[in-house]
């Protein structure tokens, strides 16, 4: 599914995720606000002059596009061989 990022007292996203997948750990090892990731593949991860990669340490806004929205942080972000963004971002707490 698509999602967009948004930036903290910012109306317009910071990026526009291709490709979103929600995973759930089941493991212990985890406290339980933060079991979920969202791993995203993206053709450009700023979509803006807002430079995503200098807010990790921000709590940011995701927008799926079934409508769901939850605060999340840029846990990783790399490059994978066809040359797209891809990474993961935290989720806080539920995704409402």
């Amino acid at each position: 599914m698509k999602a967009m990022l948004y930036a903290s007292r910012m109306d317009q996203a910071v990026s526009v995720l291709d490709d979103v997948r929600i995973v759930e750990y089941g493991s212990t090892n985890h406290a339980d606000d933060s079991q979920v990731r969202l791993f995203f593949k993206t053709k450009a991860l700023n979509a803006t002059k807002t430079m995503v990669e200098m807010h990790r340490d921000q709590k940011m806004t995701v927008k799926l596009e079934d409508g769901r929205t939850g605060s999340v942080l840029l846990a990783h972000s790399s490059m994978d061989s066809e040359g797209q963004a891809v990474g993961v971002l935290r989720l806080l707490g539920p995704l409402s």
